[in-house]
């Protein structure tokens, strides 16, 4: 065991790195293969962080790792029957990629830069290389299933975000800052969708720490400096980033106030075919939602009975038993759902950015969340777009000082995305956000 690399060795005038990546095609507890620079690997390129959209606080999306292989004698071709890896070439393939800055006469420690999982295998039989390009937890996240999570009331966005997640089976590490009160809390959609919605309603993102782990931080928080980026170790180019402020000249934000409905008939089936003996209703729809309350479920026969049933904000699914004949019957649900309000927060600019979540749900909240954006959109660089030598052990939500006397700065900036590119030196784009505007909020 060597040393851990430092700050330093990252910014050292003469910077040279390695990269070595282990593919687990036996399964992620199984021995991994691993490649290097020095046989297989011939570039390897990463993206940490929010996607852009005109919102500033960004579009959520997983991190992504994408690297060519030298492939002559069709090793990594999956439809090569005398590859030792046939067969095993499929999505879902664990990998892990490390580097380690040389330095003469030490011996630096592999950093390990996440764990991704494969989502695109490209080669075929004729061609020299291969193009493998793999995802971090999120996409794992988004991708599945949207849980059976009712609705819950007066709960924190950390403890519905940790409760939506835990729905799913997976392990969210959530900022305990994220202690807004929701009055009511639900998803609708698909998790993508939804993680989209409740994020940008909590002012926070989502993306992986170097372990792999899935984490949720909130963008208003105070942090600790995390380093600076000189002309003399880290600074290549300099650019504004996204200028909003060119774009927009205010903020219209509209936020709803939620609040339980009257009860009301949610289902009315006429013709509801019930079997002999038991059967199951799956994912009635119902007319209006979200479901806060199921008040009554009643079937029109002497016959049928309900013995269970289970509701999310969005379906009910019925277990039920006739004792009798097959017949057709019908069914009546009433329930209490969830209402929404909309209250608009207006501006007298010609083109506002327009902001409307359901997840900003009181107006000194909304407030809050509107003075915010209108900081960064009157602000003259309310992002910063940076060319940087690289240094890897920097992450998402890290604040960083920018000094720069070519480029005129002194930049408060926190990191909302980076672009590492690595074929035999490594390079980084890095996007920050004006840090002055979100902390102590």
């Amino acid at each position: 065991m060597g040393r851990q690399a430092t700050d330093a060795d990252f910014n050292a005038s003469s910077q040279y790195i390695t990269m070595q990546i282990e593919i687990y095609f036996d399964g992620p507890t199984a021995q991994p293969f691993l490649i290097s620079i020095n046989d297989y690997l011939i570039d390897v390129e990463w993206l940490e962080g929010l996607s852009e959209t005109t919102n500033p606080f960004g579009a959520v999306s997983s991190n992504e790792l994408s690297f060519t292989l030298s492939n002559e004698d069709g090793l990594f071709t999956p439809t090569n029957n005398t590859s030792p890896f046939y067969g095993k070439i499929k999505r879902g393939i664990k990998v892990i990629p490390y580097l380690r800055p040389n330095v003469m006469g030490e011996d630096i420690d592999w950093l390990k830069l996440g764990e991704f999982y494969v989502t695109s295998w490209d080669a075929v039989v004729t061609g020299i290389t291969a193009n493998i390009v793999a995802n971090d937890a999120w996409h794992l996240i988004f991708n599945s299933p949207a849980p059976d999570y009712p609705i819950e009331h007066d709960v924190s966005f950390y403890d519905a975000l940790t409760n939506i997640y835990i729905a799913m089976g997976f392990e969210v590490q959530v900022d305990t800052s994220l202690e807004e009160l929701l009055l009511y809390s639900f998803i609708e959609g698909e998790p993508l969708d939804f993680t989209q919605e409740i994020l940008t309603g909590a002012m926070s993102y989502c993306t992986s720490n170097k372990d792999g782990v899935p984490v949720v931080s909130a963008f208003l928080k105070n942090r600790p400096l995390r380093g600076t980026l000189l002309d003399s170790n880290q600074i290549v180019n300099a650019t504004a980033s996204q200028p909003i402020n060119r774009v927009f000249d205010g903020v219209e934000l509209t936020y709803t106030v939620p609040q339980g409905m009257a009860q009301e008939q949610l289902v009315d089936l006429r013709d509801l075919h019930a079997p002999a003996g038991t059967f199951q209703v799956e994912n009635l729809g119902i007319s209006r939602g979200p479901l806060w309350k199921v008040i009554s479920v009643l079937v029109q026969s002497r016959e049928v009975r309900l013995e269970n049933y289970t509701a999310t904000p969005w379906y009910i699914t019925l277990n039920l038993r006739n004792s009798g004949d097959p017949a057709t019957v019908g069914l009546v649900i009433h329930g209490q759902t969830v209402g929404f309000t909309e209250f608009l927060l207006p501006d007298e600019g010609i083109k506002p950015l327009k902001v409307k979540n359901r997840y900003i749900q009181n107006e000194e909240y909304a407030q809050k969340y509107k003075s915010v954006l209108e900081a960064l959109v009157q602000d003259s660089i309310p992002m910063l777009a940076l060319e940087i030598v690289s240094n890897p052990l920097l992450a998402i939500g890290d604040r960083v000082l920018v000094q720069s006397d070519r480029y005129k700065l002194n930049y408060n900036g926190l990191i909302m995305q980076m672009k590492y590119k690595y074929r035999g030196g490594l390079s980084c784009e890095m996007t920050l956000l004006n840090a002055n505007l979100l902390q102590g909020v």
